[in-house]
């Protein structure tokens, strides 16, 4: 199942938990702001909801097919 996975950067702290849990599917923008990058929505949901909650502002959602919100 592909998942949509969106990073909020008026909140984002740039803490990088998410860039070093999973390089290949999050990386910094120019601002030094967490970015979703394509592979990310390819990721097991489990794996994408644990991200999403070590997040410490709580800045990635997780929606599956239906659009749902299922992290954090």
């Amino acid at each position: 199942m592909s998942y949509t996975v969106r990073i909020d950067k008026q909140s984002c702290l740039s803490s990088g938990r998410c860039v070093g849990a999973a390089p290949a599917a999050f990386a910094w923008d120019a601002d030094h702001l967490g970015d979703v990058l394509p592979a990310a929505g390819e990721l097991e949901r489990e794996t994408l909801c644990e991200i999403a909650r070590a997040c410490p502002a709580l800045a990635i959602s997780v929606l599956d097919a239906e659009q749902r919100e299922i992290a954090p």
